[in-house]
């Protein structure tokens, strides 16, 4: 990755995130004095994206083989199928990466093959584990289990890698990557299995007019349950989080009420002679209004699996990102996140929060808070000091007993001893973005954008209030 770590600018509304150098760590602090982004694209610039014309191209691939299926009675044409329906889960796997350095990532050739063999592997275990239930539970039983089944074998082998891989599969957008090739996978083997086992001559081209719409949700509801899990455990340090336990717990429901909903209504669930064609003409148009609602279907988990990998798009994709491609910062797995949304201080103690700022100790946001007392100084003009080595060189002295964030954004200057500032400007040439206190007034924060002041903040006594 080429982003090094720092405060951002993530959305059009001025305001700033903390990358730290692989993913948002969850922390945002608004900022009157920001880049301007561009807004929505342009009418039908979706167009000149790859995404679109591999998934084209991909379904005009599918049809041939079945119309030849249909015409010479012989259901093996259909298995030619597959490569459409390869090219349209390729597709389906561009749009969510459309903004991700994914071409950086190291070793992307074994990675795209751990995907498809994870894929792979996934389709049989679900197949197995289908026709285990279907035996002794019935058809129902099969349609109400594929979300647990199918949506825990495709991650199987993706997930195995964060617990027990190297440190490059525990990167949120390799594991994106992985969860993406390994859906892919197992939509485009599903897809050519059921166009090719169609019992009925042009039942093969109603299919195929259905089923590679049909197939993208298994790449966008597990893209985004993968999004989660990865970036909440990279936060966390651990590969099992509340928020990844809750994200796939979304893509399983899903996916079972897909292909559940229609026993609540006492359907059988094996299809009418009536739903089946048995023409071309038939077929074209059945498996047009078929299509119409695989694809409704499809552009709903779309915007769910778009709502998870939007997460993983990094600083340097942000500027020419389309907003809604744009991180919202969400807090997966972030430990004791700073978002301060409004302009408000960071911190107490008359507003300390420089984060990352003074080496060795990290403290403000959410990477914790200095044990002992730190000597720092610092002149709000023109820009946020370096730290002395010494109280007596200027600067603040920080408590040795550190408020909890409740305390720290409910509280003035708490336990904090303002020493005057050195003669002339005590600075470092660059400085992140934060809050900085005020020489000689307790009470009031000045925010530095990183190359200009810009909010200020006063106490009066309850709240801190813009001036």
């Amino acid at each position: 990755m080429t982003d090094e770590p720092g405060w951002y600018c993530y959305r059009s509304v001025p305001a700033l995130a903390e990358w730290d150098g692989t993913a948002w760590t969850g922390s945002t602090h608004s900022s009157l004095s920001a880049p301007v982004l561009a807004g929505p694209p342009k009418p039908f610039a979706f167009l000149r994206q790859s995404w679109v014309w591999w998934m084209v191209v991909g379904q005009a691939l599918v049809i041939p083989p079945a119309v030849v299926s249909g015409v010479t009675g012989n259901a093996l044409w259909s298995w030619l199928s597959a490569v459409g329906y390869v090219a349209v889960m390729i597709g389906a796997v561009q749009i969510l990466i459309r903004y991700m350095p994914v071409g950086e990532l190291t070793g992307l050739r074994s990675l795209t093959l751990i995907g498809i063999g994870g894929g792979v592997l996934g389709f049989a275990i679900a197949v197995v584990l289908e026709v285990v239930v279907e035996i002794h539970f019935g058809l129902a039983a099969v349609l109400w289990s594929t979300g647990p089944i199918e949506e825990g074998a495709k991650l199987l082998v993706p997930f195995a890698l964060l617990v027990f891989g190297s440190s490059r599969f525990k990167d949120p957008l390799a594991g994106l990557y992985l969860v993406l090739v390994s859906g892919a996978t197992t939509g485009a083997i599903e897809g050519a299995e059921w166009e090719s086992r169609a019992h009925h001559v042009w039942l093969h081209l109603q299919l195929a007019l259905v089923r590679p719409a049909a197939e993208l949700p298994h790449v966008f509801v597990t893209g985004f349950a993968g999004a989660v899990i990865w970036l909440a455990a990279w936060r966390r340090g651990r590969a099992t989080t509340w928020a990844g336990v809750a994200a796939f717990a979304v893509a399983v429901g899903l996916h079972s009420f897909h292909d559940g909903f229609i026993t609540l209504f006492g359907v059988d669930p094996h299809p009418s002679p009536s739903a089946i064609a048995h023409s071309a003409g038939e077929a074209v148009g059945k498996g047009l209004a078929g299509a119409l609602f695989a694809i409704g279907i499809s552009i709903a988990a779309f915007l769910l699996g778009r709502h998870g990998a939007r997460e993983l798009s990094p600083p340097g994709a942000v500027a020419d990102a389309v907003p809604p491609w744009r991180p919202q910062i969400k807090g997966w797995g972030a430990v004791d996140p700073d978002r301060a949304e409004a302009p408000l201080p960071a911190a107490g103690w008359g507003t300390l929060s420089f984060p990352g700022f003074v080496p060795p100790l990290a403290y403000g946001g959410y990477r914790g808070y200095a044990p002992v007392p730190v000597p720092g100084g610092y002149s709000p003009i023109p820009v946020p000091g370096g730290y002395a080595d010494s109280p007596g060189q200027g600067g603040y002295f920080l408590p040795t007993t550190v408020p909890s964030m409740t305390a720290r954004l409910a509280a003035p200057a708490m336990a904090f001893e303002a020493v005057p500032p050195a003669s002339g400007v005590f600075a470092a040439p660059t400085a992140p973005p934060g809050w900085f206190p005020y020489p000689g007034d307790p009470c009031r924060t000045v925010w530095w954008t990183g190359t200009a002041w810009s909010a200020s903040l006063r106490w009066d006594g309850t709240a801190w209030r813009q001036e």
